[in-house]
């Protein structure tokens, strides 16, 4: 563990200075690792779960200087267990697992505290072993109070297990089952409320060729029998890209995205639909804006009016403002692959990674009102560029808080680079700060995957030289 502090006057009419101290744990081997899960701030404790490979899991803990506590391996029923997910609470994390016992799947779920006691353990359901092995996605609420495991029976069949994590139990089993809709293929997003509703959303028909039909689809499944059902219209344009946000604190649901005329890759505006959730009727119109000339420009680092689109732009996040309001970012994304046919025959082969540029750039940032008005649009400029890596250390980490928005990222992709951020206000203002420098600090941080356990800080994994350092930044 080593601490060091940082200090950096701030911005827009507000005097001195602010500090932050990065905290950073000790290095472990990744040796096999089949992959790791940061759990966040559980109690008293800091917590990162290790998948090892070959069945074998084990959960490190730190205490909040970040300082070695402890390394607990999980011991299960059987040797082969396969975990799917867990969610991390206050106190507490759950985790779901599944292992083969007398012909029959057993779906269980566990209760742990943030020092690695095992509470509680309870049977989910089973499956005979007979079928075909499903596998089950998990989806949670914000409050962490329910989560649902759920899969696609087939191309128009969906299955849900809706869990409440404090009783450790199922609430109830939902199928959605519709005729001559392949459900697999149009799925985008689930989302699952606070009160437990499930939202899926689909993208019924999105091609330049059939505009007259294109449309999105919402289902609504409750706790009563049936479906809810939304048809929403987009107005003969290509959907370039989607998401969707419920917004639990207004009970809003917010479906937003990117269009085009005519390609996939390429927007020309946004779109959503942004009202109370028990408002929704049958048929919906989404809500069309264009990108203005100066704007595109400006994103596009050319001349007004030489720019007429967003080109390679993808839907990062959207923010849900206290209003009922959101802010949507998106980013600049490309890769180029440097594979020629000879080196795919005779160089690494086939299926293999490498020889990828990654390019991740600027972040388009854009704050609606909850009427629909466009209250301010921003580019925050960044470039990143990387090779041969997935771009793992590339993109950004945003940070919220009630007064500020907070966009982390590495300036370059190398050893040692500066860790900058954008700091944005409610009105849009912002301004660009040198964070940190990982110079000497033998840190390569990978910011997409960093958690917010606090109001004032969060966590990042480190990875260099195959080994990994978790990374906590307190403001």
């Amino acid at each position: 563990m080593r601490t060091f502090v940082v200090i950096y006057l701030f911005f827009i009419g507000m005097c001195g200075s602010i500090a932050q101290s990065v905290t950073v744990s000790k290095k472990m081997p990744l040796k096999s690792d089949l992959a790791y899960d940061l759990l966040g701030q559980i109690g008293d404790h800091i917590l990162l779960y290790r998948d090892r490979g070959n069945h074998k899991y084990n959960v490190e803990v730190f205490d909040k200087e970040m300082a070695f506590v402890k390394d607990r391996y999980i011991k299960f029923e059987k040797k082969k267990v396969d975990v799917y997910g867990i969610v991390a609470r206050d106190s507490s994390f759950n985790m779901m697992y599944s292992y083969k016992e007398d012909g029959e799947i057993i779906y269980m779920i566990r209760k742990y505290t943030g020092d690695m006691i095992l509470q509680d353990s309870t049977e989910l359901f089973r499956l005979s072993k007979s079928f075909k092995k499903k596998r089950y996605l998990l989806e949670t609420s914000e409050n962490k109070k329910f989560s649902i495991l759920f899969h696609f029976e087939d191309d128009m069949t969906m299955e849900f297990y809706l869990i409440r994590h404090d009783s450790l139990d199922i609430l109830h089993k939902k199928v959605l089952e519709v005729k001559d809709l392949n459900l697999r293929e149009r799925f985008k997003k689930v989302v699952l409320t606070d009160r437990s509703e499930i939202l899926i959303l689909l993208e019924k028909k999105n091609s330049r060729y059939s505009k007259s039909e294109n449309h999105l689809g919402l289902f609504i499944l409750d706790r009563g029998a049936g479906y809810r059902y939304t048809r929403i219209n987009n107005y003969e344009r290509v959907v370039s890209d989607l998401d969707m946000a419920f917004d639990n604190a207004n009970r809003r649901v917010c479906v937003l995205g990117l269009w085009h005329d005519k390609h996939k890759d390429s927007a020309k505006g946004y779109f959503y639909l942004n009202k109370p959730f028990i408002t929704l009727e049958e048929e919906e119109e989404m809500m069309f804006q264009n990108f203005v000339p100066d704007f595109l420009a400006e994103a596009n680092n050319n001349e007004l009016g030489k720019s007429q689109e967003l080109k390679d732009f993808v839907l990062k996040q959207v923010t849900l403002r206290q209003d009922g309001g959101f802010i949507f970012f998106a980013e600049s994304q490309r890769e180029y692959t440097r594979r020629t046919s000879y080196q795919s025959t005779y160089g690494r082969g086939e299926g293999l990674l490498g020889w990828m540029d990654y390019f991740f750039e600027d972040v388009v940032a854009i704050s609606v009102h909850p009427d629909g008005q466009e209250h301010w649009r921003r580019v925050l400029f960044k470039k990143q560029f990387s090779q041969d890596d997935a771009a793992i250390f590339s993109s950004y980490f945003l940070m919220k808080t009630p007064s500020r928005l907070k966009l982390v990222f590495n300036d370059e992709i190398k050893n040692n680079n500066t860790v900058s951020e954008y700091i944005l206000d409610p009105l849009g203002r912002f301004n660009r700060n040198s964070l940190l420098s990982t110079d000497y600090q033998n840190l390569k941080i990978r910011f997409a995957d960093a958690i917010q356990i606090s109001s004032n800080e969060f966590l990042a994994p480190s990875e260099k030289n195959r080994k990994l350092s978790l990374v906590k930044i307190t403001y």
